[in-house]
């Protein structure tokens, strides 16, 4: 529609996960449990909101949140206003092989991004058997399907509630983990070559 092209002409070609991206593997182990959050400092992350909503969502004694890379002052004050210096955490730079195990370490991906092209993240995380939270917008909910919590990356509220329902359900991680991963299956680098 925005290109003026025939919709018959159009074909549309996601991306794949790497292999390295799996179940088993190395896990990466922090003394405590931990959502992770694979991201920038850019806006359309939605960092405020996830420190917000893991505030609100009260479990920050059982679980801390841990955000890839470095902070920024801005976010810093965020994360102190809201109490939580103490389980909030940066990793600084993660080599790229290290990742899969911080994904398989967590108990699931929290990626509320207000918008995304693709949203690799989640793929990522599905594929290595972690569950996620992610936006029911843009890309995510057609890369997620049927496989993750979506919420209005808007709502404070949804992300806060779908936080504290991945953290207190083991069922519901469980599930999560084997949809995700069936999901994950059918974006492979073979089969983004063959479209």
């Amino acid at each position: 529609e925005w290109a003026g092209v025939p919709p018959e002409k159009v074909a549309n070609v996601g991306c794949g996960v790497d292999a390295a991206y799996r179940p088993d593997g190395t896990v990466y182990t922090f003394p405590f449990p931990y959502l992770l959050c694979v991201s920038n400092r850019k806006p359309h992350k939605n960092e405020f909101r996830i420190v917000e909503a893991f505030a609100k969502a009260g479990i920050s004694s059982q679980v801390h949140l841990v955000f890839i890379g470095h902070t920024t002052s801005e976010l810093s004050d965020c994360i102190a206003q809201h109490g939580l210096d103490t389980y909030v955490h940066f990793t600084g730079v993660v080599p790229e092989s290290q990742l899969p195990s911080l994904y398989r370490g967590a108990r699931a991906l929290i990626f509320p991004s207000l918008y995304e092209g693709f949203g690799l993240p989640v793929l990522e995380a599905m594929a290595c058997g972690t569950p996620v939270v992610t936006s029911n917008v843009t890309a995510m909910p057609e890369v997620a399907g049927d496989a993750a919590l979506l919420v209005n990356p808007a709502s404070v509220d949804e992300i806060a509630q779908a936080t504290r329902q991945i953290v207190c359900d083991s069922a519901l991680r469980a599930q999560l983990r084997e949809t995700g991963l069936a999901r994950a299956s059918n974006f492979s680098w073979r089969s983004t070559i063959a479209k």
